[in-house]
């Protein structure tokens, strides 16, 4: 009997450790997001309805109100921008002055940030540090992104909205809402303002690769897309769209909106830019609230003019449906995992 048992429990036991060690089991039954993407769904100003909403990698199912779900309290007033990292997810809060940091696989709250936020809009992590852009002050402020102290106030020559960083530097662009037409670079080494990068037209969005960052101007007369490599312009290509926006970078293409029409083209302005489709008819500042183009699939929501919850269409390049889903109210942004 002995000879017999003795290899069925070394089976057992080895059946036992190949199952623990599946990684689509969560050790913590708490680690609810393993995988997938976060949507970003702002809320009515001053209703403090702002949530965040899960959807899996296999784009076949969406969670919403995560936040309140594993903390047990609303996240506050304006979902702004999200920014995801291996261990952290910081939620910036534009009308409650704070910033949520979150456990990336639970997405229970570590720490709230509060000091010397003024209206926080966007935000991106270099070296270890975050950070953030004002939509009332001329400035950049920096926490460190593992303790989450204040580190310093950066003195802009602008206000500043969208914010990314490539290669040694930077980049924080004038706010949109005021047209303006300038990008200030910041040394994360010594975290101060190097120099102002001017543009022709006002700034409607800016991306980056990680190596080059990619500057969309547009007026109602045209739009262009410029390339600044370190602290210059090194090449501009003209959009045959006026009135562009919602800038995108993926893997090595470019795209960006016009109107209801989804446009793509090679980042390093090899050809033209080709239009891929239109999403369905309405208020283009509606029906493309929020965009993001995640390993060539297309994220796209309709904000429902925030009457409603915000209806979130995922496409393929051709223009055929993945998903549909109901997000939470002004779905503005989306975040691979």
């Amino acid at each position: 009997m002995k000879k017999i048992l003795a290899p069925m429990f070394a089976v057992a036991l080895l059946y036992s450790c190949s199952n623990s060690d599946d990684n689509s089991i969560p050790v913590n039954p708490d680690e609810k997001y393993l995988d997938g993407f976060f949507a970003s769904n702002e809320g009515n100003f001053t209703k403090a309805n702002a949530s965040t909403s899960h959807i899996n990698g296999g784009i076949t199912t969406i969670t919403n109100d995560i936040f309140r779900t594993s903390n047990g309290r609303a996240l506050g007033d304006v979902s702004q921008h999200m920014v995801v990292t291996d261990k952290y997810v910081f939620v910036v809060m534009n009308n409650s002055n704070t910033i949520e940091v979150v456990n990336k696989k639970t997405f229970k709250s570590v720490h709230t940030i509060s000091q010397n936020l003024n209206s926080p809009r966007y935000a991106v992590i270099k070296n270890n540090k975050l950070y953030v852009t004002s939509l009332n002050d001329k400035s950049v402020n920096v926490y460190n992104a593992e303790t989450f102290a204040f580190v310093k106030e950066i003195e802009l020559n602008n206000t500043a909205e969208q914010i990314v960083a490539a290669g040694e530097y930077i980049y924080a662009a004038n706010g949109f809402y005021s047209g303006g037409t300038a990008v200030e670079v910041i040394n994360p080494t010594s975290d101060t303002n190097t120099t102002d990068i001017a543009f022709e037209s006002a700034i409607n969005g800016i991306t980056t690769n990680g190596q080059f960052v990619y500057v969309l101007g547009s007026t109602d007369a045209s739009s262009s897309i410029s390339i600044v490599s370190n602290t210059t312009i090194s090449s501009t290509k003209e959009l045959t769209q006026a009135n562009s926006r919602n800038i995108v970078n993926d893997g090595s293409n470019i795209y960006y909106t016009a109107g209801t029409g989804i446009y793509k083209m090679n980042n390093s302005f090899a050809s033209a830019s080709t239009k891929l489709f239109d999403v369905a008819s309405g208020d283009q500042y509606s029906v493309l609230y929020g965009f993001n183009v995640i390993n060539g699939t297309i994220f796209t929501s309709d904000a429902n003019g925030f009457t409603d919850n915000s209806k979130i269409v995922i496409y393929k390049e051709d223009g055929s449906i993945v998903k549909e889903f109901t997000g939470g109210i002004g779905t503005n942004g989306f975040y691979k995992f």
